[in-house]
């Protein structure tokens, strides 16, 4: 058995290309701006330190192991239509882990403190396994490109997906101090919300054309409601059961300065989307916005997630936080990095064909 490499071509993404391109740049300005100057043009400080950009990554590094466990789904027979379209997923699923990537090394400030993590990795530290898994999941995906693919590869692919996502939640329920988020819910709520994640970008690419632009509509409608009860059920879980901490955040979010956002994220990026999707008819158009409400509202929410859960800092007074112009630059820089590279990706990477 031979394989063969052809490329692809396409002239008809180059408005994407350089769109694309030019979102990339604002995320470089910020980026220098921020090295240049400093923390002190970021909206995070000594209290609320993680903001957009770990926002972004949690919703990247989803959206990727969520596009290869779906690519793993055709493989391994649960949804067969999605086979054909499984080099598209894990091209988009590369793009979203390397747009991760580059936002952790934003977030850090000096991009070289993580070459500590590969001569001197601290294994006790939940973020050093992110980082290993974050790389694994880099490599398995892109052999899974690139191998013929067979059941124990998709298997492994998603594993280390699902594991990846899991881990991202465990950083927050294992963080000292901040008790809102020790709950074991976040872990189910972050594999979920990156499934969510991966077919609402099926649901962009391919509207309601076929059997995969239906199947993405289907999961999207039945995992809006899954996500707006697990919210549910935290909150009344945290305000009633949890410390007084946890309980004093939590009523932030339901009726306090984070409110706004938090119902916002709940009511135009889980309930909205929800009945837009139901409505019979509905065009193309009305599924894509449905989805984009839907990215921004996970988003949101794991902003809410964030802010929250050190807004209140022990024996100290309420802090706020508003992202910045320039954690909003680096923000739009890498999703537009990450469809970048799927722009690119499909049209210049080799296919692989077994003849």
């Amino acid at each position: 058995m031979a394989t063969s490499v052809t490329m692809q071509s396409d002239t008809n993404d180059r408005p994407w290309v350089i769109g694309l391109g030019v979102l990339v740049v604002i995320g470089i300005i910020a980026w220098i701006v921020q090295l240049a100057l400093g923390f002190d043009v970021l909206g995070v400080g000594q209290s609320v330190s993680w903001g957009a950009y770990i926002a972004a990554f949690f919703l990247l590094a989803g959206a990727g192991s969520g596009l290869v466990i779906l690519a793993a789904s055709g493989d391994l027979g649960a949804f067969p239509e999605l086979k054909e379209h499984r080099r598209s997923a894990l091209i988009a699923a590369l793009g979203c882990y390397v747009a991760a990537g580059v936002t952790v090394l934003m977030d850090i400030g000096k991009p070289l403190r993580a070459l500590s993590m590969i001569y001197s990795p601290n294994f006790k530290s939940m973020f050093v396994w992110d980082f290993y898994l974050l790389a694994l999941s880099i490599i398995v995906a892109a052999v899974y490109l690139y191998r013929a693919p067979t059941r124990s590869i998709a298997g492994v692919a998603a594993a280390a997906a699902t594991l990846l996502m899991i881990v991202e939640g465990w950083i927050l329920t294992v963080s000292a101090g901040t008790s809102l988020w020790h709950s074991s819910l976040i872990p189910v709520e972050f594999l979920i919300e990156g499934l969510l994640t991966a077919l609402c970008l099926l649901l962009l690419k391919h509207g309601a054309d076929g059997r995969v632009g239906e199947l993405a509509r289907k999961g999207v409608v039945i995992l809006l409601p899954v996500v707006f009860a697990l919210s549910f059920v935290e909150m009344v879980a945290v305000l009633y059961g949890a410390d007084a901490e946890a309980a004093a955040a939590m009523k932030l979010l339901a009726g306090g300065s984070l409110a706004p956002m938090y119902w916002g994220a709940l009511i135009l990026g889980v309930v909205l989307p929800f009945v837009l999707l139901l409505r019979a008819g509905g065009g193309v158009g009305t599924l894509r916005v449905a989805a984009v409400l839907t990215i921004a509202g996970i988003f949101s929410g794991k902003l809410n997630l964030l802010v929250a859960g050190r807004a209140i800092p022990f024996m100290q007074p309420e802090v706020s936080y508003t992202p910045s112009v320039v954690e909003i630059g680096g923000v739009i820089g890498v999703l537009g990095l990450a469809a970048l590279l799927f722009v690119l990706g499909k049209r210049l990477l080799p296919v692989s064909s077994e003849a």
